[in-house]
């Protein structure tokens, strides 16, 4: 079955991209289309993050989030067994790598934070022409687990687990001046050190991983994101410094979802709506998913 999984992705992985995008395009109109829980939470989630606008806006952005999630499963493939002249010509955006570079040269490692926005798969692959970069991935269930890591696993990217052998693994990529990306928008499980934080004015679990791997060792935080371009001609690489107080344990989870803020709100389009950001609630919050 692993065989079989892994040749399908290296398959797909050679398709053009605009035909990749093509079938996320109609994966994601399904999903508005029909009813399901994906088209649910996102409108739930864009009635309570964007009150301020109206329900035409919030109906448009969500269609468009819909797409976008459709064009990253299918491109999926390609990112990761598709040629790595094509993935190279993909990352080489020049006007990013001077900023990447400029970011990461003074000698301490950084810590890049890639939020579920556009092309977030590509967003390791990008960093690691500034150096090797270990970045954490929750490890999927059954099969599909070696084929992704192995896909995930290029041009220098190391997947570590999230678990307190990755974050070892974090720490040790530091202290030897190299990168460290992690996705910062999960709801991380309770364990992992964790606290309530506003997200869009609404108290988010969030990891306080970040700030006390930045309080360790100086290393600089910045936000990357993989801006997906139309017609399949590729991404656009945006990073932008982490707000004031990301090195702080203490302040860093609001710094954290402050600096998540500031990249949807380029591309609130291009966001992961339909993932359950609010599941965890503060003792007497309400439910947000109810009835959904």
């Amino acid at each position: 079955m692993q065989t079989l999984l892994r040749w399908t992705l290296i398959v797909l992985g050679q398709v053009p991209l605009p035909l990749l995008h093509g079938l996320g395009w109609l994966l994601g109109n399904l999903l508005w289309l029909l009813p399901n829980g994906f088209r649910a939470i996102t409108l739930r989630h864009l009635e309570l993050c964007f009150p301020e606008r109206t329900p035409a806006e919030r109906a448009r952005i969500a269609r468009l989030s819909l797409i976008e999630s459709g064009k990253a499963v299918c491109e999926a493939p390609a990112l990761w067994f598709g040629a790595e002249s094509r993935l190279r010509r993909w990352i080489g955006d020049e006007a990013a790598l001077r900023k990447l570079r400029t970011a990461v040269a003074g000698g301490n490692g950084a810590i890049m934070l890639t939020p579920h926005l556009g092309a977030w798969e590509a967003a390791s692959f990008f960093c690691s022409q500034a150096g090797p970069i270990t970045v954490l991935y929750k490890p999927q269930k059954g099969v599909s687990d070696a084929v992704i890591l192995r896909g995930r696993s290029r041009l220098g990217v190391k997947p570590v687990p999230t678990s307190s052998g990755g974050v070892k693994a974090l720490l040790g990529a530091l202290k030897r001046g190299e990168l460290v990306g992690i996705l910062p928008d999960h709801d991380p499980p309770d364990e992992s050190g964790t606290r309530f934080a506003p997200l869009f004015g609404i108290p988010a679990n969030t990891m306080d991983l970040v700030g006390k791997l930045a309080s360790r060792g100086g290393a600089p935080v910045w936000f990357v994101s993989a801006e997906r371009l139309s017609w399949g001609r590729g991404f656009r690489f945006h990073l932008e410094r982490a707000p004031h107080g990301i090195d702080d344990p203490e302040l860093s989870p609001a710094a954290l979802n402050q600096g998540v803020e500031a990249c949807v709100a380029r591309l609130p389009e291009q966001y992961w709506w339909s993932y359950k950001r609010y599941r965890r609630r503060p003792p007497g919050a309400a439910d947000p998913y109810v009835n959904l």
